[in-house]
């Protein structure tokens, strides 16, 4: 009996590990922000790389406007493609939502790789990778619904609630950890303590997790 209650309690510590021993990593951009899209390929290799030890969310910048086609303004183009960059927000919200996190990062990846049709039907049909039609169309629906646009709205409030201003920020644990901007990660002193690489971003989440 007494060796049954060990392996049990062995089985719960475990649990416990995978639940609550996570490094939450928060990535906050704009999906149409060529700075993301780069910023998004050395963070891809980090979750990877530490894959059983994070959880990763994206959320997005914006303004809120309740004059706007899905209640914020976006940043990128003209108002057509300010339009679109809110739209391909939604959908990678929508994807995060329903599919959770490693469907939401392949998603990202696949429309980073052709940044001009982010926010396109095509480009979401192209890139919604799901195992059955009724996942895909949970997704769809979400996209073309108010759930969509409250999606958007609460998680652009949420943002700026925080202070993040910068596409791409990402935090570990909800302290900034670094920035992409301009075509690389900032110098430390710029708001990037700890250095601007995989291997540095690495060691970052390690030294939570011995936190």
């Amino acid at each position: 009996m007494s060796h049954t209650i060990f392996k049990i309690t062995l089985f719960l510590s475990a649990l416990a590990l995978s639940a609550f021993g996570k490094v939450n990593i928060d990535v906050y951009m704009m999906s149409k922000c060529p700075d993301a899209v780069r910023g998004m390929k050395d963070l891809a290799a980090v979750y990877y790389d530490n894959l059983s030890n994070v959880d990763l969310r994206f959320n997005y910048i914006g303004d809120l406007n309740e004059t706007s086609t899905y209640g914020v303004t976006c940043m990128h183009g003209d108002y057509e493609a300010s339009i679109n960059e809110c739209f391909g927000n939604i959908q990678q919200l929508c994807v995060q939502e329903k599919l959770g996190t490693d469907a939401a990062l392949q998603y990202v990846l696949c429309e980073n790789r052709d940044i001009k049709r982010i926010g396109t039907y095509s480009k979401f049909a192209e890139c919604l990778h799901t195992s059955t039609i009724a996942k895909w169309m949970s997704v769809a629906r979400c996209t073309v619904s108010d759930e969509g646009k409250k999606l958007l709205q609460k998680n652009v409030a949420d943002t700026k609630s925080k202070g993040m201003k910068t596409s791409l920020t990402f935090t570990l644990n909800g302290k900034q950890r670094c920035i992409f901007d301009s075509g690389h990660w900032v110098a430390p002193e710029d708001g990037c303590p700890g250095g601007g690489s995989v291997p540095d971003f690495s060691k970052s989440i390690q030294d939570e997790l011995s936190n």
